[in-house]
């Protein structure tokens, strides 16, 4: 399954996020920052390593430990060495995450390779700043993969018949994130305003509605499979349909929190 659980919303109108000043949202005393950090660590969230922002390539990571005496923060090894090997050579890395549902971003320096707790780690200088982005604030959740959830995508050109179908990684009432193969040959690009879509929900109804492409990464699964990750916001999504998608993820908290309770018994 793949390991994007609970991660932050990348939704939210391109024009509102206009209107709202990143400063606003800037942390920058020591203080604040490491209770947020702190705060990601119990929650044990996932965060992405974005190497490279001309690359969108990124490495899925945790916070181990936060060493306030040393000033470092330990963050988990990437299971995709060269990508580990392009982050220790560049040196830096920008961290998105989530705390309490709020997006989380900030900037990891002087990344190194270290062995903590037996095992690999990398260690970074504590951030001087962090910036709480609570305008995207939706709740996302991951989707099952044994009855997956799809975004039926009408054919792209007028010569095509064949819609294209993708399996949904994650969604939340204000968007969804997309997976596909590698280089696949669909071209969609970050930007793309996509109608008529229709999200097949198993156990519900069909939601249909326009979405626009915000940006497209490669990410890597927890079986160490690389996939295409195609982030989407919803343009316009009726009440109704709103509703319906917040019905079903209440639906798949409830079977996750199912799940969880038969295995402590």
């Amino acid at each position: 399954m793949a390991k994007f659980q609970r991660t932050p919303e990348i939704g939210g109108s391109a024009a509102n996020m206009k209107n709202v000043r990143e400063s606003d949202y800037s942390v920058n005393f020591l203080a604040e920052i490491l209770f947020f950090l702190n705060g990601v660590m119990r929650e044990k969230s996932l965060i992405s390593l974005q190497i490279a922002k001309n690359t969108h390539t990124t490495i899925l990571s945790s916070i181990l430990a936060v060493d306030l005496q040393k000033k470092l923060l330990v963050l988990d090894y990437g299971i995709n060495e060269t990508l580990n090997q392009m982050a220790l050579k560049t040196g830096s890395v920008q961290c998105i995450t989530s705390h309490n549902r709020v997006r989380i971003e900030f900037d990891c320096d002087n990344l190194q390779h270290i062995r903590f707790e037996g095992r690999n780690a990398f260690s970074a200088d504590i951030p001087a700043s962090l910036k709480r982005l609570q305008r995207r604030n939706f709740y996302r959740i991951a989707t099952p993969v044994a009855n997956p959830a799809t975004c039926v995508i009408p054919p792209l050109k007028q010569c095509e018949e064949v819609p294209l179908t993708l399996n949904l990684l994650d969604i939340s009432r204000g968007g969804m994130a997309l997976i596909d193969r590698p280089y696949a040959d669909a071209p969609l690009k970050a930007g793309m305003t996509l109608e008529n879509c229709r999200i097949e929900l198993p156990e519900f109804d069909t939601v249909e509605t326009t979405v626009r492409i915000v940006n497209i990464s490669t990410a890597i699964l927890s079986n160490g499979n690389t996939c295409s990750r195609i982030g989407c916001e919803f343009v316009n999504l009726s009440e109704k349909s709103g509703t319906l998608i917040q019905r079903y993820i209440i639906w798949l908290e409830q079977q996750a929190r199912k799940f969880d309770t038969k295995l402590h018994f």
